[in-house]
């Protein structure tokens, strides 16, 4: 703390700017013209440094504290000046060791400017940096060691000193080097193999690789097939057992069926041979994968983590996906006896699995049979034993889904209410569990099941223990579990406020600090011209030639619409109305050839180059098109999802529009409805009118025939988006980029 009452001793006394301070220091001594170019290096780099803030000048104004900038300053400049002075006047460093440390303080400067433009590190770890390079070069000339210096560093600095010219050829510089990696992996142990196939020679490189056997044997396997490298040949020669297990998959052309069983055949509790049988019948090896999952989830359950539990469920996913739920949905214009004929043979636990492995892709119909028959094979039907059969794994999942798709109540109604309470109890805690800080994928889960539940006393259960959850993070003093059951109770009471209105109105915006939930203005519609653009997707099966056509009819009055046509793409433009709309939608010409998705692109050529950016988009099409919608889709305010169950795809489509207000389905999607609600938006936004989410779902709901009426009640509005409401409100509360990193949403 010196060096700050240097600071505010000159500052009380009036003698001189930090910058006037700066230039009589340097004039204090005159440098030996054989090391002049030295000093004018340095002194260059302590002025590159001041001018990171974007000032050329002799001032540091990073912090918003003019006391913390002056502290900051006063190391730049001149505590860094008075040890240039001193090492020139040295009268016990020779030439060559002044040259040495002039060049080293010259490339510590540049090197933590990197890192602060990086952002891998901040201003406060400057001062501590300074210390262990100063100290670090005294030890290094009593023959002592550096180590001791670095390990408070975090690893983005102390990386700096052995790097450093003065040090790379110190005494023990193999040790530092080591712990230095060490430190990286610490910090970063998804980059341990990456880092060890730059350079395997470290002491502990075998340990690390045992290490990484067990916690990301997914990707041990890609370096050891590799065998040729230096990493990939001492995987070979390793003599952990599960390490020569995974070397021998590595080099199987059929290793990645044998992989998900990594842990039983380390441990002799199956053989190859057993694999290899079920391998021949996708039926008999997707048996097989569930069994070992089943049996998985009850090891997990005793605290005891199988290895490669991630690669098991990837191909159970796989598996689930590719041999049944795609076939069943394929068939969906089929009778049920035929349609459903593949998965006839499957047991409980095998049609367990289909459920909650394929949440995004499973159809309405397809889980509404399976769910049924699952139940109707389950031992008294009782929900109680259906979950001790799978041992509770995925269960939060598979609660989600029944209440994105009405069946939850049924469900409850099948356990007793002690147990009913207990899981629901179960089902809203934890929720701060997970690998990283952004995996809140059981947290959004819960937000969404609660939009659907209509129980009174199932969602007062779930509100108050959330609040006990939120009172026993702020005991434990854990950030994460305090901002998630936080966010959990707005949202819960403001869907409680929406649905009693004796109840306080929550305001989830003012509460949340996100964008207002329950109406979008005209205004933030607009385009730098004034224009509100929508943009369709159609897809060439029947049923969207014919949806188009209709679109067509709908704006064939030339008098209010003016029309550009391509062979690809049509473009409707209002005329006279308050503000300009413009509707673009591609062709839905024929699918087999691919002719539709290319005519989407033409059509997103043409908006791009012609200053056309879509404020709403619209998929016009069936669920399985909706993939391919979203990956093509244009960063939207508004989106509209016309697909049935589109609800489960709200994630994806926050990635690319983190703040879109979406209109989605969770079960059945109707044209009647979809039109209903595109065209109410176009006529409310094309004469200037502001959209007020409860409003128009009360207003469209005037538009449907009584025969859809039941179908409008599964369509969700923006205000009633609970989970993309959490998505938004966590993302705020973390500052973060990006906060689906490292997490899978559906």
């Amino acid at each position: 703390m010196q060096y700050i009452k240097l600071i505010w001793m000159a500052l009380c006394m009036g003698m001189m700017t930090m910058g006037s301070a700066h230039a009589q220091l340097t004039d204090q001594f005159s440098p030996d013209l054989n090391r002049a170019l030295f000093h004018s290096r340095l002194d260059q780099a302590q002025k590159d440094m001041l001018a990171i803030d974007g000032r050329a000048d002799s001032l540091m104004t990073v912090y918003p504290s003019h006391e913390m900038n002056e502290q900051l300053q006063y190391l730049v400049q001149t505590r860094i000046d008075d040890w240039q002075r001193r090492v020139e006047l040295s009268k016990t460093y020779d030439h060559n060791k002044k040259l040495t440390y002039l060049r080293s303080m010259t490339e510590l400067l540049y090197a933590y400017a990197v890192e602060i433009r990086k952002k891998s590190t901040d201003w406060s770890s400057f001062a501590p940096l300074l210390n262990a390079f100063e100290d670090g070069l005294l030890r290094m000339e009593a023959g002592k060691d550096v180590l001791p210096l670095l390990k408070p560093l975090p690893y983005d600095v102390a990386k700096i000193i052995p790097n450093n010219f003065a040090f790379r050829n110190s005494g023990g510089i193999r040790q530092i080097q080591e712990f230095i990696f060490l430190k990286l992996i610490a910090e970063n142990p998804e980059q341990t193999l990456k880092r060890l196939a730059e350079n395997p020679s470290y002491s502990f490189t075998d340990s690390l690789i045992s290490v990484a056997a067990r916690r990301r044997p997914e990707e041990l396997i890609n370096y050891a097939q590799a065998s040729g490298t230096p990493l990939g040949i001492i995987i070979a020669r390793h003599a952990d057992p599960l390490v020569k297990m995974i070397v021998q998959l590595a080099g199987d052309r059929s290793g990645q069926l044998y992989f998900p069983f990594l842990d039983d055949l380390s441990k002799g509790n199956i053989t190859k041979k057993e694999i290899e049988t079920a391998i021949a019948d996708s039926a008999a090896y997707y048996r097989l994968l569930v069994k070992t999952q089943v049996n998985y989830a009850g090891r997990m359950r005793q605290g005891d983590t199988p290895v490669v539990i991630r690669g098991l469920q990837d191909m159970l996913h796989r598996k689930s996906l590719e041999v049944y739920v795609n076939t069943i949905n394929g068939l969906h214009d089929l009778p049920a006896p035929v349609r459903f004929k593949k998965i006839q043979g499957l047991t409980v636990p095998e049609l367990y699995y289909l459920i909650v492995l394929n949440e995004a892709e499973i159809y309405t119909s397809s889980y509404t049979y399976v769910y049924n028959r699952l139940l109707e094979l389950t031992p008294g039907k009782s929900a109680d034993t259906l979950l001790q059969i799978v041992n509770h794994d995925k269960y939060k999942k598979f609660l989600t889904m029944a209440a994105n798709y009405n069946t939850l109540n049924d469900f409850l109604a099948k356990m007793s209410a002690v147990n009913a309470h207990a899981l629901m109890s179960a089902f809203v805690s934890n929720l701060e569990k997970g690998s990283s800080k952004d995996d809140i994928e059981d947290a959004v889960d819960v937000a969404n099941a609660y939009a659907s539940i209509t129980q009174p006393a199932i969602r007062a259960l779930m509100l108050n223990k959330v609040k006990e959850n939120l009172a026993m993070a702020e005991l434990m003093n854990n950030r994460k579990g305090r901002v998630i059951y936080r966010l959990e109770k707005v949202i819960m009471e403001s869907s409680d406020s929406e649905m009693d209105s004796t109840l306080a109105r929550v305001n989830i915006s003012d509460s949340l600090g996100i964008p207002p939930v329950y109406d979008i203005s005209n205004r933030q519609l607009r385009d730098s011209l004034g224009r509100i653009v929508l943009q369709m997707y159609f897809y060439g099966d029947a049923g969207g030639k014919g949806t188009f056509n209709h679109l067509l009819r709908i704006y064939a009055d030339r008098t209010k619409w003016a029309m550009k046509a391509t062979p690809e793409w049509v473009q409707f433009t209002s005329i006279g109305s308050p503000v300009p709309f413009v509707l673009f939608a591609n062709r839905a010409l024929d699918e087999e050839n691919d002719e539709d998705e290319n005519a989407q692109r033409k059509l997103i050529e043409y908006m791009t180059s012609n200053g056309f950016s879509p404020s709403i988009t619209v998929h016009r099409g069936h669920s399985y098109y909706l993939p391919y919608t979203i990956k093509k889709m244009l960063p939207s305010r508004v989106v509209v999802l016309g697909s049935c169950g589109a609800y489960h795809n709200l994630a994806d489509v926050l990635r690319i529009s983190p703040d879109a207000s979406i209109i989605s389905s969770k079960q059945v999607g109707y044209g009647e409805i979809n039109v209903a609600l595109f065209t109410y938006l176009v006529d409310k936004l094309k004469m200037g009118q502001d959209v007020k989410w409860p409003s128009m779902m009360n207003e469209v709901a005037g538009r449907i025939s009584a025969e859809k009426k039941e179908g409008y009640d599964d369509y969700i509005f923006p205000h009633q988006n609970l989970g993309a409401l959490f998505i938004k409100a966590y993302k705020i509360a973390n500052r973060e980029a990006d906060p689906f990193e490292g997490i899978t949403l559906k």
